[in-house]
């Protein structure tokens, strides 16, 4: 008996080590080699792995941040660059805004003196008439007094112009003529005075600050004659005159 239960036992043994079909494998034992396998990726995963994809992960996190960054500081440059303008336009405003006040304050008065602007021109057409006559001795005492009295009040209405900037343009002879503040009424030829500058001043003129009102009236030179050649009449007319000498 005991020889017959020693060969069973072998048997069962040689049978356990042969590898069955497919078709004769229960689904519970797939199954538990099926996680078998699955139990064994993890241990696959070396700290190596895991610290390259910590490494992949802070680089990419980084990469995030600054493009954030990026945008962010774009719109904060925009966002400045609009507040700078808007702050400058608003200087530039104000600036303009108070040149114009302080123009038109320094203006405010211009009707008024140019409206008395012809009443100097009346004073000072009386005064050359009444100086004409005292040099000529047509007139008395009382009058030469008269005289002074208008000459007086003229220079006081001046004075009171002038504290409120009124400059008269004075044009004396011989002075260059300047298209700014000179009006040439016409040009006439002189042998005193040089091309291009003042031989009378008809009228005179007047600015207020640097503003000309009105522009003094003269006469301009146009220089020496040209000398004309002599003409046989005018030699005929030479040598008539010396043979009567």
């Amino acid at each position: 008996m005991s020889e017959n239960n020693e060969v069973v036992i072998e048997v069962e043994t040689e049978t356990e080590n042969i590898k069955k079909p497919d078709f004769l494998i229960d689904e519970s034992e797939m199954d538990t080699d099926t996680s078998d396998e699955t139990d064994m990726e993890p241990e696959e995963r070396t700290i190596e792995t895991v610290e390259a994809e910590l490494e992949a992960l802070k680089e990419d996190l980084k990469k995030q941040l600054e493009a954030v960054a990026e945008t962010e500081r774009e719109q904060y440059e925009e966002e400045r660059e609009r507040l700078l303008r808007t702050a400058a336009e608003a200087e530039n405003s104000k600036r303009r805004t108070e040149t114009e006040a302080q123009k038109q304050l320094k203006f405010a008065n211009k009707n008024i003196i140019e409206g008395l602007i012809p009443v100097l021109d009346s004073f000072e057409a009386a005064i050359k008439s009444v100086d004409g006559k005292i040099e000529a001795s047509e007139t008395s005492s009382d009058f030469s007094n008269f005289s002074e009295g208008v000459q007086l009040v003229h220079k006081q209405l001046l004075d009171v112009l002038k504290t409120h900037s009124l400059i008269a343009i004075e044009a004396a002879v011989g002075d260059s003529f300047d298209p700014n503040q000179h009006e040439a009424v016409f040009a006439t030829e002189s042998d005193e005075v040089a091309e291009g500058n003042v031989i009378e001043e008809f009228r005179c003129g007047y600015q207020l600050h640097d503003q000309v009102l009105r522009a003094a009236q003269v006469v301009v030179s146009k220089g020496k004659p040209e000398q004309q050649p002599p003409t046989e009449e005018n030699e005929e007319q030479e040598t008539e005159d010396i043979d009567k000498d």
